[in-house]
């Protein structure tokens, strides 16, 4: 009986414990699950509270790429947006947070290029074919990567190098990514809308800067000095008037305080200015000038500084247009070519404002300034020089060839002249940037099409041009702007335009980009016909060259005078020994003044298209 009851005993108190370690394990088990759901609160609160719609995509992106740090340990991490438009997902924002050794290194925002000492470099684009659906690890080259989609494929983020994860990572993953759909949708929506909004005021802005400028003299000076100093580097200039009882500075910027001072004040800074100037058009002013030591304040003594004096006049008044700039500086021009572009802009200014003043009261009369100021965006970059009138002469032979009425032909003519005149409203930075444009600046860029054709409509009431302008970045393949117009859609002149603008862009080069041989540019052009071009026009531009290039019967002559084929102003042909000479070519020539409007013989079109020629007949001259 007793060894019965110790049985019992013995089984009651397993049992008891049993139930204990039972009971220990819910426990332990509610505890956990508690933590779980704790942190899982933590972190939505943490996403929901530093998500800020208006700090931007790419700072929000980085602030949910934080948030995975924090539960996958890795060396990179990447989110990509899916560009429906291109079928791709295009990289927003990458967190780089271990270098090799395993310390923490700074986040790296919007596309910035990784640390050299880091793994795994981010592609800048992935095609949406071959992305999966589910959360898995897999294979960049020889880089395993976690790959993440956001549900409805809105986007995807790429961890890595990983090899695996755990199931409790994976479910802490799937918890957090469960948030991001409707996140991501608020910022998306959140930035287009801000995009949009900056552009409505870049272009009211826009409409409002090239208004003032029709009848207000200041603006036009501003304006025009503005865009002259952007493009050749010089970050110091003003413009000075005689006034009654001293001076008048009705544009000045950069300089420091006490020199702004001085230029302002001082009426004997511009009394020396009047002096060294006198009965010239421009004047060079360097350190450590005794005579007009109050000008030479205002240069650097221990750099390659110049200060250079240009003088105008609008009929009415004269006036002296000053610049600081540094002959070391990284635009690498010269003395002379700076002295060049001064005379320029000094003649175009006394030319804005006298036909400004000419017709003040003739406000419907608006054509000769408009041409004038496209003129003057020209002149004021050496790649730029002759671009205007280049557009108008060729839209005019397609036109010819394409057989339009002359009315028409008149209207297109003028539409390719005036085809940048919106470029006025924009800022000078965006309008002169080189390379590649952001997405917002891209958008701003593209408003110059209808900016340029409100003014016409405004200025000069003819709605044909005002079309041609607006319209000529539209593609035959619809996937143009303004309004994704395709095909017969487009007005003829403005696919007449859209040519011309693209065989100038193929065969002028920029600072940063080499000019492509002629007849590589006459390929590629044909090639574009019927996706981007229109076909009619671009046969019309081919055909027309074809007929010029065989009347002419010496293949090693130039199909004509250099400054008539680039359309280069007097300014800078005076100085060019090839100017007028109708016997040698210009790259015959011991020397000549092709640097000044940014050409150089062995890429400039005159040059490439007679080496063209002569190369098809196997090299022989005639």
């Amino acid at each position: 009986m007793n060894d019965l009851l110790a049985a019992y005993a013995g089984a009651g108190i397993a049992v008891l414990g049993v139930l204990l370690v039972l009971s220990f394990l819910v426990l332990l088990l509610q505890s956990r699950a508690r933590r779980v759901q704790a942190n899982r609160l933590e972190q939505a609160t943490r996403l929901l509270k530093n998500i800020k719609p208006s700090a931007g995509v790419e700072n929000n992106l980085n602030i949910i790429l934080e948030i995975y740090s924090g539960i996958v340990d890795s060396h990179g991490y990447a989110f990509y947006l899916r560009d429906d438009s291109q079928q791709k997902y295009l990289l927003k924002s990458v967190r780089h947070l271990h270098d090799v050794k395993g310390r923490k290194v700074a986040p790296t925002y919007n596309r910035l290029a990784p640390d050299k000492k880091e793994t795994y470099q981010p592609p800048i684009s992935l095609s949406v074919e071959g992305i999966g659906k589910e959360m898995d690890v897999v294979q960049e080259g020889r880089v395993p990567l976690l790959s993440i989609p956001i549900a409805g494929g809105k986007g995807l983020i790429r961890i890595g190098p990983i090899e695996s994860i755990s199931g409790s990572v994976r479910k802490r993953l799937e918890f957090v990514n469960e948030l991001l759909p409707q996140v991501v949708d608020v910022l998306v929506e959140t930035d287009r809308m801000k995009i949009q909004t900056d552009i409505v005021v870049t272009s009211e802005t826009a409409l409002r800067s090239v208004s003032s400028m029709a009848l207000n003299a200041d603006a036009v000076m501003k304006k025009t000095l503005e865009m002259f100093a952007t493009s050749m580097g010089i970050s110091d200039a003003f413009i000075s008037f005689q006034a009654k009882g001293g001076f008048h500075v009705p544009v000045l910027f950069g300089w420091t305080a006490s020199q702004e001072n001085a230029i302002y004040q001082d009426r004997e800074v511009g009394a020396q200015l009047w002096r060294a100037i006198a009965q010239r058009e421009d004047v060079v002013i360097r350190p450590n000038n005794a005579q007009y030591p109050k000008l030479s304040n205002l240069l650097n003594v221990r750099g390659q500084e110049l200060l250079l004096i240009g003088k105008f006049t609008d009929s009415i008044r004269t006036g002296l247009l000053v610049c600081r700039v540094d002959l070391a500086g990284e635009t690498e021009l010269s003395e002379e070519q700076y002295a060049t572009s001064m005379r320029a802009l000094t003649k175009a200014l006394s030319r804005l404002l006298r036909i400004q003043n000419m017709i003040k009261p003739m406000t419907n009369n608006y054509i000769d300034l408009m041409k004038l100021l496209s003129k003057t965006i020209d002149d004021l970059n050496p790649y730029t020089v002759g671009y205007s009138e280049l557009m108008s002469r060729y839209s005019i032979i397609i036109a010819q060839e394409l057989g339009l009425p002359q009315r028409e032909i008149q209207d297109i003519a003028l539409a390719a002249y005036l085809s940048n005149i919106g470029v006025l409203g924009l800022s000078e930075e965006l309008y002169l940037k080189e390379g590649k444009f952001s997405e917002i600046e891209f958008e701003k860029m593209k408003l110059h099409a209808e900016v340029g054709a409100e003014i016409i409509e405004m200025l000069l009431g003819n709605q044909a041009v005002a079309s041609y302008v607006r319209y000529h970045h539209e593609r035959m393949d619809g996937h143009g702007y303004p309004e994704g117009l395709r095909g017969s859609e487009i007005p003829m002149g403005a696919k007449i335009i859209a040519v011309v603008q693209t065989f100038l862009a193929k065969i002028n080069g920029r600072k940063y980009r080499t000019p492509l041989p002629f007849d590589k540019a006459l390929e590629l052009l044909k090639n574009a016909a019927g996706s981007q071009l229109d076909p009619q026009a671009v046969d019309a531009l081919v055909r027309w060259y074809q007929k010029k290039r065989s009347a002419v019967k010496t293949t090693g002559q130039a199909l004509g005078p250099c400054w008539e084929m680039t359309c280069s102003t007097a300014e800078v042909c005076a100085n060019c020994p090839a100017y007028g000479q109708v016997h040698l070519n210009c790259w015959e020539m011991d020397t000549n003044n092709c640097k000044a409007h940014g050409k150089s013989c062995e890429s400039c079109f005159v040059y490439t298209e007679a080496m063209a020629r002569r190369n098809a007949l196997g090299g022989k001259v005639v």
